[in-house]
């Protein structure tokens, strides 16, 4: 047994039976490779990674390359959920190193000094895809290691001023305009599959985010850009991206029509997906997306919320030891369980060309020629999955990382927030206000925010746990004002800006001025499987500014928009977080604050949510609340009806009745 047994981290418990002797990322780990002239090899995935599997049963647990592992190198096992900055720095590292995009399992051999020398993602244990063996390559890593100590150490210095250089900025920042925001929108939308949905080819993420950053760039006049939008997230809802009995989304399709994908499912992706279904749906009334939001949301409070409030990480691709064998089914298993007519529309909704589609087995697909027999029998299907649902709960399930981390909580946390808002439904807001509170009441300490609770909490809070947190209170606020929790808001605002903030240049480090000192310090303003924290940060902060008329706020935004005006030139449709907040400076983000009864509070809230115009900055605060900050106690009702429409730093007239403010509003 190796130094892995007793992690918290159920990726790392995955590896603590291996014959790989093991450490977890630490002092004791560096001190032994220093010690012992050894170089270190770091290998970083997560449980439900489907490659790190692979990996790990063809080369951890095989007893021959353990050897080469455990005499050449010290071995260094990292969950990159725990620990996403050293993850960002070695994924960047591998990218310098071989001018290649990274990936899971992620493969470093690094200098006791923790600059890499040489990197890769998954090596096979026998030469195939191109790539050699994982012992070929530990032989010829060691050998230069031992023999080409010069030419390491010449490197090493080369990656250290690369390094150095990537959070220089120039003094030339071009503010971002409207005229800019139009081109990326244009550029985004020519890359979109118009046949089948999505952007580019296979393999197809949903990029949650470029699809919400068009929607806000256009309206239902548009009509053309609308429908493209809609195409690819109706092909994602009817597709096999979708589970279809249960709902939920999975991680990726590795096809080109959203049919078969990468049976991981990810906490990170579903809340945003549900924002993203709200969204469109306010816009086309379709009601498969009102549908699909509704199953995606209890999916998430039935399967992946702990009775103590918060949300599990993920659920693992693999179910013994076989890919996406929990989801799939044998026609002949169909035909036992269901009768003859139930299996005829499992038969021309389901199946593609009445052929297995996944390695001798059916995954339910709806094709765009089977979409007409779908709805149809829409009302029958719902109890045919219900059927086929209670049989496939008793197969042997796969992994469950139920460890909870802050920013991915948040991130559903948003996601229900804004499916109570339009439905009604108040599971959803329940839902999504015990995990706040259990966010607040566990990992708040001490005016410090810890990211992972894992049997307690651990981890100091990265930038994307304080701002996906910040963006998630403001949204609660918005479906139920609490003073406490703005005052908490403004806690984390102040954190961000203190422990985060680039002072020299503007915008947020991914790792406080705290944190333990690694061979670089991130700071990215692009979208990766998360949006950007930079981007939720300075979004909250202009919300925030604006609500409270703080200055300080606004301010700090703007110099970190204008900071990242470099990144979002060289690759503006990565960053369509960050616009979308930059679009609330380019036109003033509207804000509306309802002073009345608390009594009315819910009848007005109703009225408005429902309205198909989205209104989602608009804060309700009963006539009796107190002990507010000065902007907004001066906000006071007059009569027992006033409404506050702020577009920046200027507001309208008053409005002293609801109906002239519903007029308004539509």
């Amino acid at each position: 047994m190796n130094k892995l047994a007793t992690e918290k981290s159920l990726y790392l418990k995955q590896h603590a039976d291996n014959p790989v002797n093991w450490f977890p990322w630490s002092d004791e780990a560096f001190d032994m490779a220093k010690k012992n002239d050894m170089p270190i090899m770091l290998s970083v995935g997560y449980s439900a990674c489907h490659w790190c599997h692979v990996m790990a049963q063809e080369s951890f647990e095989d007893m021959e390359t353990a050897k080469l592992l455990n005499k050449y190198f010290i071995n260094i096992k990292v969950d990159k959920e725990e620990r996403p900055d050293l993850d960002k720095v070695y994924q960047l590292s591998q990218a310098i190193i071989t001018g290649r995009t990274g990936g899971w399992p992620l493969t470093i051999f690094m200098s006791p000094n923790k600059i890499p020398f040489f990197a890769g993602t998954y090596f096979p244990n026998e030469q195939k895809y191109g790539l050699p063996s994982f012992k070929e390559i530990l032989e010829r890593v060691n050998d230069f290691y031992r023999k080409q100590k010069n030419d390491i150490e010449e490197q090493n210095i080369k990656i250290s001023k690369i390094f150095q250089d990537l959070n220089r900025k120039t003094n030339d920042r071009e503010t971002i305009d409207q005229t800019f925001i139009n081109k990326i929108q244009s550029d985004l939308i020519s890359n979109i599959d118009k046949i089948h949905g999505g952007f580019g080819s296979a393999p197809k993420f949903p990029q949650t985010y470029n699809l919400s950053f068009i929607l806000n760039c256009i309206n239902k006049s548009d009509k053309e850009n609308l429908e493209n939008i809609s195409n690819t997230v109706e092909r994602m809802c009817l597709g096999g991206i979708f589970d279809q009995l249960e709902g939920g989304f999975f991680r990726y399709s590795v096809d080109d029509v959203w049919m078969i994908p990468h049976f991981e499912k990810m906490l990170y992706d579903n809340g945003p997906l549900i924002e993203l279904l709200c969204k469109i749906y306010r816009m086309t009334s379709n009601p498969i997306f009102l549908k699909r939001l509704k199953q995606t949301s209890n999916w998430l409070i039935n399967k992946m919320q702990d009775e103590v409030g918060g949300f599990y990480s993920s659920i693992d691709a693999d179910s013994e030891h076989v890919e996406g064998k929990y989801y799939v089914w044998e026609r002949e298993e169909l035909e036992s369980i269901l009768d003859n007519e139930e299996f005829k529309i499992v038969e021309k909704s389901y199946f593609v060309n009445n052929k297995p589609n996944f390695e001798g087995k059916y995954h339910f697909h709806i094709t765009k020629e089977s979409k007409k027999d779908f709805f149809e029998n829409e009302t029958k299907i719902d109890v045919i999955n219900g059927k086929l649902n209670k049989i496939r709960n008793k197969r042997v399930a796969p992994n469950i990382d139920k460890k909870f981390l802050v920013s991915w909580n948040a991130l559903a946390i948003i996601g229900l927030i804004n499916a109570y808002k339009l439905t009604g439904e108040t599971s959803f807001f329940k839902s999504a206000n015990e995990c706040f509170h259990f966010i607040k009441k566990n990992l708040w300490k001490n005016r410090k925010l810890f990211a992972c609770f894992n049997e307690g909490p651990c981890f100091e809070g990265y930038l994307d746990d304080y701002a996906f947190l910040l963006k998630a209170t403001l949204e609660l606020l918005k479906a139920e004002w609490n003073t406490e929790n703005f005052y908490f808001a403004q806690e984390l605002a102040d954190v961000i800006i203190k422990d985060f903030q680039d002072y020299e240049n503007g915008g947020f480090y991914f790792t406080s001025k705290n944190h333990e000192e690694l061979i670089y310090r991130p700071q990215t303003f692009t979208d990766e499987s998360l949006p950007s924290g930079n981007s939720l940060a300075i979004d909250s902060l202009i919300e925030l500014g604006f609500l409270e008329g703080k200055n300080e706020y606004i301010d700090v935004a703007e110099k970190a928009i204008l900071s990242a005006s470099d990144s979002l030139r060289r690759s503006g449709p990565s960053h369509a977080s960050l616009l979308i907040a930059t679009m609330n400076i380019v036109v003033p983000k509207r804000i509306i604050i309802i002073r009345c009864p608390k009594a009315k509070i819910e009848d007005y809230k109703k009225t408005i949510f429902l309205l198909k115009k989205d209104h989602s900055n608009c804060f309700f605060i009963n006539n009796e609340e107190s002990d507010m900050p000065k902007e907004l106690s001066s906000k006071k009702s007059i009569d027992s009806f006033t409404a506050y429409i702020c577009e920046g730093f200027k507001c309208l007239t008053p409005i002293n009745d609801f109906q002239i403010l519903l007029k308004e509003l539509s």
